[in-house]
């Protein structure tokens, strides 16, 4: 019986001793991953896109906040705001070589926010409340628009055959940020010029138009898709130091010269477009033969 307890104790304590060794490699498996996990952490840098992105959505927030308190200058300049970080957040992620999906997808979710949303609601605020149930139709009608459109987006640059033949040199209907200028248009020109005064109807046909150019296949103009390259480093600083002169001097004004121009683009690059299409369809039929 002695011999029996003895070889129990025995065998107990051999198992107790398996246990600890298992639960030690345990840790020490949990400890390896935890260290491979903090040496794969992301580093600071590549989580600036990612705030850029977040202080463009508070950005744009802000502007309805601005638009509450009926500070339509406030709100424009928010907006405005929210658009250069927009430009800023991706072309440092790839500078960076931090391009995500996630990145991409909360770069969407924001841009609904800046340019579909905010300017809707400020331009609801300063005119189309007096038309009552149209105008909040008009305010749904253009953020659904902004959401369609982005949508539209994401799947073309998920999958390229999505895009149009024309769609590498052109942006497929307004790009965001150009549509939300144009739907603050009646409120820039009353603000640079005081004496002319837009009735809602008239705002309300714009923002219609504006959203529906957004989801139309249209070709307009694209600033990131422009050919551009070292030799055009010094005309393209220059322009953009003398746009920032006029827009500190005459910010309204300048505006208004910008969507003009913008504008007046449209029937330019729908006849580039075109050229363009029919140029591929010769080289196509003469490679046919």
């Amino acid at each position: 019986m002695a011999f029996n307890k003895g070889k129990d104790k025995h065998s107990r304590k051999k198992m107790s001793l398996k246990k600890g060794t298992i639960r030690g490699r345990l840790k020490g498996r949990f400890q390896e991953k935890l260290i491979e996990r903090r040496m794969k952490a992301e580093p600071f840098a590549a989580l600036l896109p990612h705030i850029i992105t977040v202080t463009a959505l508070c950005s744009g927030l802000t502007g309805i906040r601005m638009a509450l308190l009926e500070n339509w200058e406030g709100a424009i300049f928010a907006i405005l705001l929210a658009a250069f970080l927009d430009g800023v957040d991706g072309r440092l992620a790839r500078l960076l070589g931090t391009s995500s999906h996630f990145g991409a997808e909360l770069d969407s979710f924001a841009d609904v926010v800046n340019f579909g949303v905010v300017p809707a609601l400020v331009m609801y605020f300063y005119s189309l409340q007096n038309l009552g149930n149209p105008g909040w139709a008009v305010v749904l009608f253009f953020s659904t628009c902004m959401v369609l459109r982005l949508a539209r987006f994401n799947v073309m640059a998920f999958d390229e055959t999505k895009l149009p033949l024309w769609g590498k040199n052109f942006s497929v209907g307004a790009p965001a940020p150009a549509a939300a200028l144009l739907c603050l248009s009646p409120l820039i020109f009353e603000l640079a010029f005081p004496s002319l005064q837009f009735n809602a109807v008239i705002v309300a046909l714009i923002m219609v138009c504006v959203g529906g150019l957004m989801v139309s296949r249209v070709p307009t103009l694209s600033f990131k898709k422009l050919p551009l390259n070292h030799h055009h480093t010094i005309p393209v600083v220059l322009v953009v130091v003398t746009f920032l002169g006029c827009l500190y001097s005459v910010p309204w004004q300048t505006l208004v010269l910008i969507i003009f121009c913008y504008v007046a683009t449209m029937p330019v690059v729908y006849w580039r477009c075109h050229l363009f299409v029919k140029n591929q369809q010769t080289e196509v039929d003469i490679s046919s033969v």
